[in-house]
């Protein structure tokens, strides 16, 4: 609206700030009318939260207002991303309430409430600046007659600033003084969380949302805000002007209330229950994890009044607001608690740990965490721990209005006593027998230790094996065998140390974990999945594989990698249709997590469907152009085609990227000879065979009995051929688990001798 100086009043000698228009728009007469405009507004306002005008005037042909200088700092240079103390937030928004309270009492209406609008000086005084936008309403003794007519906002023009608009002003539609109440909402959430409430890309995200989504809950971003405060900011930013505080002052007399209510130490923080007596102890990590997973399922089934039901979450990972990061354990181990005990609904689809984890430390928008992980509703947490305290905030949002669901703070001690855990457990889980089968409630309502420490000690192990790394897995058997050591009937502890020894490729380790973790709990859908990828891959066990499989899908139906290796072993079965059908349910559970999202094109392969498989496998790249896997299968897909060149490309592509890893460089080599036998450049196959019989010494070439035989294959010597793939049959190879269908042997199955191998590892013709 105009340019502002630091100016020296040498009449009255005080300092004072000028504000005079540009020269360029110096003789508009529109411009130089609400530029008087907001002069009369402001010198109506004779309030100590008003910044004073002293004078209008004109001087030399430029137009301009002495206003009062006020010595302090603006707002949004004190809020500068972060949360602001709850005193400050209320003593700042009853300031500017009972300067509205003034403003609007004589009829004007501020428009442009913002932080940069608000300043407070050393003394804690907070003033209203900058009435450059305002509205006059009905005519006062200091403003003229006229002015309302002359600030009448046309239709379709919006004005104010974006951000702080409320839902009338940002459609450009009539506005009254409930908007300034909206703004100052804005404005005491950004004060409360360091964030604005309405964010987007542009302006016209930024106002779609203002007009149609809900904020996120302030509990997500700070803890400390009390219930009242929170609900006193939401009633401000309620879109329906009639659900908003009728007047500034009703807004005031509410802080002022909860002023008083501090001072006297009589309001507290939200929490699921009251504290009970001290001779009682609170809940473990275990039950607290089961309180939030029942609320979540609370708010994710109760929805009667919403048109369309939540049939999909995700939850993503909890953030640890702690200053320890050794605490992040307990952040990662809560959220993956939350993730497996949802996973036990049939009827609710959860995305899988591997595919939400990789938001983690991401500032997500929920609307696009839901189309990208197609679902419609995400569960966000925070975690805080203060010594033996425990806080926990989270909320429940509709990805597709980014609409607020439900939300809870729960404050807990670090106990490891568990007395009250079934009470609470029951107490929120009967609110959804509706819809909750007895099985599915017992589910929600079990635990799996009773042991705090053992538990602590799993969480810790399953955030080190996380991280996939030798180290991580080492450190994660530490911590599984110490949880098996306070608890020996610990399924879990047991199942976890299970997946470190398949991970460093120990199957009798493994399947011995396994076999435990069974014998302790057989409800773990986790402990079937695992057992079921030993009887396959290392066991060659056809019908026990499928039937942990099954068990494992029908305990946890949304237990992403059984379906994954579910669908490989249906594909190798020769049960095509099914296995494509399993891959896309893996798929759409674990979206984010490229070997899942590789086993649809897996599938296709193995059904001969080579470029739906080349589709998919592209696709796939897109996320990650260097996903070694992805490559290898392209390029066995081209071969499949006699798109040779391409196919041994893709090869190179693997050894490029394998960081010298000789296993994965051995295995291509091998996969650019099968592909020169079948290109007919017999010479060069040749010379990649005869190294390979040459180094059998070495480990990494020992291993590829069987890709041998398919160089031979293709090289037309079949006698050589039957020859390798019994001695890879004798060294238990992993890749004969593919023998019934892999389409490089497809000129061996009218053999006898072919009948006579499937015959011996018990694999239908």
């Amino acid at each position: 609206m105009g340019e502002v100086y630091l100016a020296q009043d040498t009449r009255l000698n005080r300092t004072v700030v000028l504000k005079i228009l540009p020269i360029s728009v110096a003789h508009d007469r529109e411009r130089i009318r609400r530029f008087t405009n907001e002069a009369r507004a402001a010198a109506s306002l004779t309030h100590p939260n008003v910044a004073h005008v002293y004078e209008i005037g004109e001087a030399d042909g430029t137009t301009f207002i002495a206003m009062e200088y006020v010595d302090g700092q603006a707002l949004d240079a004190k809020i500068n991303r972060q949360p602001l103390e709850t005193d400050r937030i209320i003593q700042i928004g009853m300031g500017v309430a009972d300067a509205l309270e003034e403003a609007h009492s004589r009829g004007v209406t501020h428009r442009d409430i913002k932080p940069s609008n608000i300043m407070f000086t050393p003394r804690g005084q907070v003033k209203v600046l900058d009435f450059g936008l305002a509205k006059i309403t009905k005519p006062v003794e200091q403003v003229a007659s006229d002015i309302s007519t002359q600030m009448k906002t046309s239709l379709g023009i919006a004005l104010g600033t974006v951000p702080y608009m409320s839902p009338e002003q940002a459609r450009g539609r009539e506005i009254d003084h409930r908007t300034d109440i909206f703004s100052l909402g804005v404005v005491m959430y950004e004060m409360a969380t360091g964030r604005l409430p309405f964010f987007g890309s542009n302006k016209v995200e930024m106002i779609e949302r203002i007009t149609h989504s809900q904020p996120e809950a302030i509990a997500r971003f700070n803890y400390d805000i009390s219930e009242e405060l929170e609900r006193i900011i939401r009633k401000c930013l309620e879109k329906d002007r009639e659900r908003r505080y009728q007047s500034a002052g009703e807004l005031l007399i509410d802080l002022r209330n909860l002023q008083r209510d501090r001072v006297a130490g009589t309001t507290t923080a939200k929490t699921v229950m009251r504290q009970p007596r001290a001779s009682l102890r609170l809940v473990s990590f275990a039950a607290l994890a089961l309180v939030i997973l029942a609320a979540v399922a609370t708010g994710v089934y109760l929805l009667s009044e919403r048109s369309k039901a939540i049939d999909s979450v995700a939850v993503l990972p909890f953030v640890n607001v702690s200053a320890d990061p050794n605490t992040e354990y307990l952040t990662d181990g809560i959220t993956e608690s939350v993730i497996n005990n949802l996973s036990q609904l049939g009827n609710l689809k959860v995305i899988a740990r591997s595919s939400v984890f990789r938001y983690k430390g991401r500032e997500i928008e929920p609307q696009a965490v839901g189309r990208e992980l197609g679902v419609n509703a995400v569960l966000t947490g925070r975690v805080i721990q203060r010594g033996d305290d425990l806080s926990i905030s989270i909320e429940l949002m509709d990805t597709r209005d980014n609409s607020h669901i439900w939300g809870e703070q729960y404050s807990r001690k670090l106990a490891d006593t568990m007395m009250v855990q079934s009470e609470i457990s029951r107490e929120v889980t009967e609110r959804l027998r509706p819809r909750l089968s007895g099985e599915e409630k017992k589910q929600l309502a079990k635990r799996h230790t009773e042991n705090t420490e053992a538990y602590q000690l799993y969480l810790k192990g399953r955030y080190h094996f996380n991280k996939l790394t030798l180290d991580g897995v080492e450190r994660g058997i530490e911590y599984f065998r110490q949880a098996i050591e306070r608890d020996p009937n610990y399924g879990l502890a047991h199942t976890g140390l299970a997946d470190c020894y398949n991970y460093l490729g120990k199957p009798i380790e493994a399947k011995a974990a396994i076999m435990r973790a069974i014998e302790v709990d057989d409800t773990l859908g986790e402990a079937h999945g695992s057992l079921a990828f030993i009887n396959l891959l290392h066991d060659w066990d056809w019908a026990g594989a499928e039937r942990h499989f099954k068990r494992g899908i029908e305990l946890n139906p949304n237990y992403a990698m059984a379906h994954h290796w579910y669908a490989i072993y249906l594909a190798n079965m020769g049960r095509h249709d099914e296995a494509i059908r399993e891959a896309k349910r893996a798929q759409e559970l674990d979206p984010l997590t490229l070997v899942v999202s590789m086993t649809r094109a897996a599938t296709l392969y193995l059904a001969r469907r080579y470029d739906q498989a080349i589709e998919e496998l592209q696709k796939g790249l897109d996320m990650d152009a260097n996903f070694v896997p992805a490559h290898s299968l392209l390029g066995v897909a081209y071969e499949q085609k006699g798109m040779y060149e391409k196919a041994i490309v893709e090869y190179q592509k693997v050894i490029d990227h394998s960081g010298g890893n000789p296993y994965a460089e051995v295995a291509m080599k091998a996969r650019i000879g099968h592909a020169y036998a079948s290109w007919g450049k017999r010479d060069e196959a040749v010379k990649i065979l005869d190294e390979f019989l040459k180094r059998r010494d070495v480990v990494a070439y020992s291993m590829m009995s069987y890709s041998i035989a398919e160089i031979y294959v293709a090289l037309g010597e079949k006698d050589r051929a039957f020859e390798w793939l019994e001695k890879a049959r004798e060294e238990r190879n992993v890749q004969m688990v593919s023998l019934k269908v892999d389409p490089n042997l497809d000129s061996l199955r009218s053999d006898q001798r072919f009948s006579d191998l499937l015959r011996r590892m018990n694999l239908p013709e």
